[in-house]
């Protein structure tokens, strides 16, 4: 999700989303009007996932060949994707197809987004995926993805060594130990990336008993971070992680992080599924897997952190809005476009009929998890705005300063809730 690589992430979906512009306005309608002949069409398509940046661009230009009327101008970003959005909003330049992680960015965007409620597309949507796109009663956006994030781990290293998967936080702790007598640095540590650092957190958000309800309270002040015990829990896992990665663990970004990685000498990193893609292309023989991250001593805590990864939306502001529905129709409805979501860029659907094709052994074990029902929420849109980043920058601080203080750490979470939030802790 980079995500916002996650913006990468968190950028599996947002591909499709392109992809869909590229080839299929004219599936359910609106393409037999504007979009299969006549005066030219011209959609702007903006994304946060850059994961699939080459594949929409692709898609883009076989949709062009197919409607040769309608030319798709592709925007893909990573870094600092909705301070441009926010930027094109305020000054009227919305494009007429964006993204958004759901949830509590809907709000944000709510005055810029058309109700879907009556398309095609939205009809199979996955009960699981359904909140993340409702707002007041309405369907405003299209999920097509469901992502996970977690360790990535060597499978080689940890057969070599007779590893199991850790569920359990002493048991992450004995793996490490194994791991560094045997002159393998067990993390690879990702923490020049905020973003990142904001999807670590959210491990205690949805370890918490019930993740929205939490939130709601947190939002009106009712609890604290700093008194909520799995926040003290997923300090102690980044104190470990720290103890346990490699030096200068703030000097690493996604390129260095992945290409540490890839080299083999270093057996896990806190990513998500996007993450095998640019391994891949490095070390394309390596074997990895994901496991879900344990943050407490009780294994039935242990459960991957798993959501829908970004959702479309119809701009209210788009000079062509039947053709943006329609592109979001063919993409989850058209042989073509389902193909190119299943097959091409290997999604985790969020759809009732669709089922994952793909090859990526990340997506795979993430799918694993869905289907034991052994989950919790992504809950950063659900956040404040703002707090994604940001929280991620306290730890960047905290990991700075040489860690010990978890107290004034979380103190100082709470105080930027409460300015983000509005309220007073």
């Amino acid at each position: 999700m980079k995500k916002r690589l996650v913006s990468l992430l968190l950028t599996g979906i947002i591909v499709m989303s392109l992809a869909v512009g590229c080839s299929g306005v004219g599936q359910a309608g609106a393409g037999d009007s504007e979009g299969s002949g006549g005066e030219e069409v011209t959609l702007r398509w903006m994304q946060f996932q850059v994961e699939y940046a080459e594949q929409v661009k692709n898609m883009a230009k076989a949709y062009e060949e197919e409607h040769p009327n309608v030319k798709i101008e592709v925007e893909v970003i990573g870094d600092d994707y909705y301070d441009i959005l926010k930027t094109k909003a305020s000054s009227g330049d919305m494009p007429d197809v964006f993204m958004t992680a759901g949830y509590n960015e809907i709000n944000t965007y709510k005055e810029y987004i058309t109700d879907l409620s009556d398309q095609e597309s939205v009809a199979n949507i996955a009960d699981g995926a359904k909140e993340c796109v409702s707002l007041d009663g309405k369907v405003v956006g299209l999920p097509v993805q469901m992502s996970g994030n977690g360790i990535v781990y060597n499978k080689k290293i940890f057969k070599d060594l007779n590893l199991k998967i850790p569920t359990t936080v002493s048991e992450l702790e004995e793996v490490c130990k194994v791991l560094k007598s045997n002159d393998i640095v067990p993390f690879t540590n990702q923490f020049k990336d905020d973003w990142l650092l904001g999807q670590f957190f959210n491990y205690a958000f949805a370890n918490t008993e019930n993740t929205t309800e939490y939130i709601e309270s947190l939002k009106k002040g009712g609890t604290t971070i700093a008194g909520t015990e799995e926040m003290k829990d997923i300090m102690k896992v980044l104190d470990l992680m720290l103890e346990y990665g490699q030096d200068k663990p703030l000097d690493a970004s996604w390129n260095e992080a992945a290409a540490m990685f890839a080299q083999g000498k270093q057996a896990m990193m806190f990513e998500g599924i996007w993450a095998y893609d640019t391994i891949s292309q490095i070390a394309p023989d390596m074997e990895v897997g994901l496991f879900a991250l344990p943050i407490t001593d009780d294994a039935a805590d242990t459960k991957m952190a798993a959501d829908v990864n970004g959702t479309w939306h119809v701009s209210n502001t788009s000079e062509h809005p039947d053709v943006a529905k329609d592109i979001l129709n063919w993409i989850v409805t058209s042989d073509a476009g389902r193909n190119f979501l299943l097959k091409e860029c290997q999604v985790i659907p969020a759809m009732k009929d669709m089922e994952f094709e793909g090859t990526n052994p990340l997506s795979k074990d993430v799918a694993q998890y869905i289907t034991d029902n052994n989950t919790g929420l992504w809950s950063w849109p659900l956040w404040p705005d703002g707090f994604y980043n940001e929280s991620g920058k306290k730890l960047q601080e905290y990991i700075s300063d040489g860690k010990g203080d978890v107290d004034g750490t979380l103190q100082s979470l709470d105080d930027l809730w409460g300015k983000l939030a509005g309220t007073n802790q």
